[in-house]
């Protein structure tokens, strides 16, 4: 389950956590993502691909990402991960995708199924058919004034399109955990006060340069880089999405 960022700093420099045990449905999480946003949409890739590495069944599901992320190929990816690309500009077709998706990866044996979903910012605040992508949303945002404005406009769109969808947030690009928690409390409590709604935490993600040199090589960190800090970062923040899938899954029969 996802913590305060207190309870979850620890899993900055601690060993990955075990994968819970097989479910018979897909976990669905919602990424919001800016236009042209490689960085969280690399991010978002690597996440995928460590949740894998972890056992997991994984879908990506992402609207045009070529346009943006050339390296972010339709079809099979790194370690069985399954990419799909929405080409239509429309939230409809995504959700229609997405949906495909999870009903793909609860098919399929194996470990915990997880379907990561970009869903564009500018949907979620205009178009009332994203309360369909929102039960669980994950959002990615760095602690510096502009972005976490901009993280607490989006916290403000979702709870108006779905008012019970579960909202975690990772901090990324930090210089210190001390700056991570910061961030995170502010958001948290302004959350509590303006929405009456809580906030989780997912720790931390490091976009150092081990990221773009992902980004340029194709390869994930956890496969070409596995000892860094941005590797063990990636593996702690899937171990919790993989946690949350198993804790609100249907049991298998």
């Amino acid at each position: 389950m996802a913590r305060e960022l207190q309870d979850v700093v620890h899993y900055f420099l601690s060993a990955p956590a075990a994968a819970g045990a097989p479910r018979s449905s897909a976990h669905l999480v919602s990424v919001p993502l800016a236009p042209h946003d490689v960085v969280r949409l690399a991010l978002l890739w690597n996440l995928a691909v460590e949740a894998a590495r972890q056992g997991a069944r994984v879908a990506l599901v992402v609207p045009g990402a070529g346009r943006c992320a050339p390296w972010l190929r339709p079809g099979s990816g790194p370690l069985g991960i399954e990419v799909t690309e929405v080409e239509a500009d429309q939230l409809s077709d995504l959700t229609e995708a997405a949906r495909n998706a999870e009903s793909r990866m609860a098919s399929r044996s194996g470990g915990t199924a997880l379907v990561l979903v970009a869903v564009p910012l500018a949907w979620l605040r205009s178009d009332a058919g994203a309360s369909a992508l929102l039960d669980q949303v994950l959002l990615l945002t760095r602690p510096e004034e502009r972005e976490l404005l901009e993280t607490w406009a989006a916290l403000g769109a979702i709870s108006e399109q779905a008012p019970r969808a579960r909202i975690g947030v990772s901090l990324f690009g930090v210089a210190s955990l001390r700056d991570a928690r910061r961030a995170f409390e502010g958001l948290a409590a302004l959350t509590e006060l303006e929405l009456a709604r809580p906030l989780a935490s997912y720790g931390v993600l490091i976009d150092d340069v081990h990221l773009s040199r992902s980004i340029v090589s194709q390869r994930p960190i956890a496969l070409s880089q596995p000892s860094t800090l941005a590797a063990r970062a990636l593996t702690d923040v899937a171990a919790m999405l993989l946690e949350d899938a198993d804790a609100h899954a249907e049991p298998a029969a």
